[in-house]
């Protein structure tokens, strides 16, 4: 398995684990807007992840240095396992270099 073929798996599960995480953050009974904001970023992060990983007409590029800072921000705002997973899957392509 080549790295960027790594890169791709780690950012896809963690881009997945965070977009569940932060749709089921929405089922808690009292969201206040600060909450609210942070699960909406939350939910732009993991879909830009996604996006760059899939990507049917190239829309994001698939970049280390994109991963490592989306990784740390999905840290700080949404999901740990999640920013931990893009953020490994950014230093893997680091490696690639």
């Amino acid at each position: 398995m080549r790295n960027e073929d790594l890169m791709k798996l780690l950012g896809g599960i963690g881009g997945a684990i965070s977009l569940i995480e932060a749709i089921m953050g929405f089922d808690q009974r009292n969201l206040d807007t600060v909450k609210l904001i942070t699960l909406i970023v939350a939910i732009v992060i993991a879909v830009i992840i996604l996006l760059s990983i899939i990507r049917p007409n190239n829309p994001i590029p698939l970049n280390w240095i994109l991963f490592v800072v989306l990784g740390i921000i999905m840290i700080i705002y949404t999901s740990i396992i999640g920013g931990i997973l893009v953020l490994i899957g950014g230093f893997v392509g680091y490696t690639e270099r």
